[in-house]
């Protein structure tokens, strides 16, 4: 087992509750897209939805907003923790292609612990305005991120 699966593996079944497994997964993201070696030049700045400065609301399936560093455009990011010896379906993923289906918004980009995505899901992101790039958990695994190095962070008692 790999040190990345052993994370994955503390946030499933050592988690208090699906809040505070979902939370800890973003934060994991949060660190793979600032020091993975392919994302990590691309972004100048990884926010979670409520520290974005200009998030409004619940972010409705926007888990992340990460600016590029070129351009500063801004990309929608979902954090999917996911089974992944099952597919990643159209309503998996719908709340969040609806609330990033616009500006501020130029890209999109699903981190997902499966590499398995249905056919409906795969014909519905093909055309999209906005493109959704994705990441599975096959590339992960691949990634530059020493993982036996990342220390998740301590989640904050809800109250």
């Amino acid at each position: 087992m790999t040190a990345l699966e052993r994370l994955l593996d503390d946030f499933m079944f050592r988690t208090e509750s699906e809040a505070d497994r979902d939370q800890k997964f973003e934060e994991l993201i949060k660190e793979f897209l600032r020091t993975d070696e392919e994302w990590e030049g691309k972004f100048d700045h990884v926010w979670s939805w409520d520290e974005w400065p200009e998030h409004e609301g619940t972010g409705d399936g926007i888990d992340l907003v990460a600016r590029e560093h070129d351009t500063e455009d801004l990309v929608a990011v979902l954090c999917a923790f996911h089974d992944p010896s099952k597919s990643f379906t159209k309503p998996d993923i719908d709340p969040f292609l609806t609330a990033s289906n616009k500006p501020p918004f130029t890209a999109r980009l699903v981190v997902a612990t499966t590499d398995t995505w249905n056919e409906e899901l795969e014909i519905a992101i093909k055309d999209e305005k906005i493109p959704v790039k994705r990441v599975g958990l096959t590339q992960m695994l691949d990634s530059s991120v020493d993982w036996a190095q990342y220390q998740p962070k301590a989640v904050a008692a809800a109250g």
